[in-house]
């Protein structure tokens, strides 16, 4: 793996999302800009871990370090996975969080994934968030839900995060 220090992966992520996505202010909108996120999920066995989703998922990785590997899911949005041993925070039996992705693809996904062995499904494509969605989720190695989705068409309250 690459032995860059912690900043200089961090610096490449942050240049990679500014070059990703431009800054723009909305009118109505106070705040700055956001050009992706980066949430980070803690791991006993970051290797078995970053495996599954490369190899089991599919994912790209953008950046592999012994403590940390991040994922590519969109050019502006990642999955960053790190080592418990030597990570700020440490894995819990209640994960509390879960990776929602979506997609307008939510069948191939399903079709792609559905028997792959290793991938421990909890249900398959259903309505979900009191029928905002439709969704299958999964269990990573340790525990952390995985959610593929679409927001349902239908539903007038979806209608703002449809595009």
């Amino acid at each position: 793996m690459n032995k860059r220090p912690f900043f200089a992966v961090l610096a490449g992520l942050a240049l990679h999302l500014m070059l990703a996505a431009p800054a723009t202010f909305a009118a109505d909108n106070a705040n700055p800009s956001i050009a992706g996120g980066v949430p980070f999920f803690y791991y006993n066995d970051l290797q078995a871990a970053a495996d599954w989703y490369k190899n089991k998922l599919g994912l790209k990785p953008v950046t592999e370090e012994d403590w940390v590997v991040i994922f590519e899911l969109t050019p502006t949005s990642f999955i960053g996975l790190v080592n418990a041993s030597g990570g700020s925070l440490k894995p819990t039996a209640n994960k509390g969080a879960l990776l929602s992705i979506e997609t307008a693809e939510l069948e191939a996904w399903w079709d792609k994934l559905k028997d792959v062995e290793g991938i421990d499904m909890i249900h398959g494509i259903e309505e979900g968030a009191g029928g905002m969605i439709e969704e299958f989720r999964m269990n990573d190695p340790e525990g952390y839900v995985i959610e593929f989705f679409r927001w349902g068409e239908h539903r007038p309250e979806a209608q703002r995060y449809l595009q």
